[in-house]
């Protein structure tokens, strides 16, 4: 009997230890076995045509003409197209005090390695404006523009009371001071960088933050685009909100109160000229597909959208990989997107303290590289060839600026191009 019990135990332990050890097989199966999220399969229809209408929308023809001393093609010439920057803003989020900080030098490296465009995370926000972020902010700000990045101003009024600085709620009570106020900051700020920023977010978050506007109605909202356009002429002003791309892109309350604010600012009359688009995700990853359909509802309003803040704070890093290639891949072949930035890109700097492109020691991540192939490979022109019978070499490119070298006979020429979205055609004269 106890040999039996042994046996039949043995047994039961062996099922036991073998359905055990398949759900454990199960579970360590590669996540590429099954989509993480709708669309993410490796081939799949919408990235396909999303491909076709980068290819499309953000290249150009680039047609270099080769002539000798006489005017007359040189035929058989060595031409190299070679992509310097896009035209295309990718940008980031950066810290105004790690830019001026001695300590940043890595920090500052990475920017100038990786972007052509920032904004300040915090710098410019009311409350820090009128304490640090003034000094800091405007040494920051000329730091990139040696550099030659632009910088997006953010931001000018975020409507609810914690966001603003305490002695503004002290006016609670009094309307038409309250109402001077806000329009007085703006006026302030927005006149101390005027021309000194290409953009300004002049309306944050008006979805979940409407201390201000209970008190002084909408229309105050047109009033700050008004006072902000005569602060600042040159600069584009946008609406920034968050909850319109992410959470599965299932918020249709938010989505559809974001789009009522955009149509009531217009119609009033406010000089609103750009929508921005936040897009902090989580592990509810919105499909591609859907990130396109909210995109082409937004894109009636005929206005340029900006996706303003960019990460992916999951722990799976090839998740996080997966999800950036394809949502970069999604926004920049919708033909109303005409500008990316991530909120930040290194772990040691970053809100969440899970960026989408460095760790803390510098270390690229599965998203950095993720996003280095797309932005520096896929998507970045460098070709060569020779020119036919009329000296000419033709190739497509995406837009931006190039250097183009043209060498035949001993003979050499390196020049620079810029490829706009009408293309371009460059004679180039080689002489003796």
């Amino acid at each position: 009997m106890r040999v039996l019990l042994t046996a039949l135990t043995v047994a039961t332990l062996a099922l036991l230890l073998a359905s055990t050890t398949q759900e454990v097989l199960a579970a360590s199966a590669p996540a590429a076995c099954i989509p993480p999220y709708v669309g993410g399969e490796s081939d799949v229809a919408w990235r396909q045509a999303a491909e076709a209408r980068i290819e499309r929308i953000r290249k150009a023809e680039l047609r270099v003409v080769v002539v000798d001393l006489n005017g007359q093609p040189v035929r058989g010439a060595t031409v190299g197209v070679h992509m310097k920057r896009h035209a295309f803003p990718f940008g980031t989020a950066v810290s105004a005090s790690l830019l001026t900080s001695p300590a940043g030098e890595e920090y500052r490296e990475a920017i100038l390695k990786h972007f052509n465009v920032a904004v300040f995370e915090n710098a410019f926000k009311w409350p820090y404006w009128e304490n640090w972020g003034r000094s800091k902010g405007l040494a920051a700000l000329a730091w990139l523009e040696e550099h030659d990045i632009p910088l997006r101003g953010h931001t000018l009024v975020w409507p609810g009371w914690q966001y603003l600085p305490a002695w503004v709620r002290f006016l609670e009570d009094d309307p038409a001071a309250l109402h001077e106020a806000v329009l007085e900051h703006i006026r302030e700020e927005a006149g101390a960088l005027r021309g000194r920023v290409i953009a300004w977010d002049v309306l944050n978050e008006p979805y979940s933050n409407r201390d201000l506007m209970k008190i002084l109605g909408d229309e105050a909202m047109v009033e700050w685009f008004k006072a902000a356009r005569e602060a600042d002429p040159g600069a584009q002003l946008f609406i920034n909100d968050y909850g319109i791309l992410s959470s599965g892109g299932l918020d249709r309350k938010h989505q559809d109160a974001y789009f009522a604010t955009i149509r009531y600012l217009l119609e009033q009359g406010a000089p609103l000229d750009a929508i921005g688009m936040q897009g902090h995700f989580d592990s509810d990853l919105t499909p591609p597909e859907r990130l396109l359909e909210i995109l082409d509802r937004f894109a009636v309003f005929d206005k340029p959208i900006w996706i303003t803040e960019f990460d992916v704070d999951i722990e799976d890093e090839e998740l996080q990989a997966a999800y950036l290639r394809d949502f970069f891949t999604a926004v920049f072949s919708h033909p109303a997107v005409e500008g990316i930035l991530m909120w930040g890109f290194w772990d040691g700097a970053h809100w969440k303290q899970n960026a989408p492109l460095y760790r803390r020691d510098w270390t690229l991540k599965r998203s950095g590289r993720a996003w280095l192939d797309l932005v520096f490979g896929q998507w970045w022109t460098n070709e060569a060839g020779t020119t036919d019978a009329n000296g000419t070499f033709a190739t497509r490119g995406f837009l931006g600026d190039y250097e183009v070298e043209v060498s035949a006979g001993g003979r050499r020429e390196t020049v620079a191009v810029r490829l706009p979205r009408e293309g371009a055609t460059l004679r180039v004269v080689l002489d003796e």
